[in-house]
């Protein structure tokens, strides 16, 4: 249990030090649609930020994109500790 809490919060700092690298905007529209139990919509979020639809999905695939490359990165550089 202890193993498994320890890379669940490995995996939690790993998370937030990759959403470091974006933008607040990108930070914002990538917690919205992907890390809420409610996700907004595109219209939503279009709204919001006076865009349209398809400009807030481009900005979320490329969020989500800098995410996994700068988590598997860290990865590469800093293992993760089993037991």
């Amino acid at each position: 249990l202890i193993s498994q809490r320890q890379e669940l919060d490995q995996k939690h700092a790993l998370l937030q030090t990759a959403l470091k690298i974006l933008d607040e905007r990108e930070k914002e529209i990538l917690y919205d649609r992907k890390l809420i139990d409610e996700p907004k919509t595109l219209e939503e979020l279009s709204q919001k930020y006076k865009i349209s639809r398809e400009r807030v999905r481009q900005i979320e695939n490329r969020a989500f994109e800098k995410v996994q490359k700068a988590m598997l990165e860290n990865i590469k550089t800093k293992p993760f500790i089993t037991h």
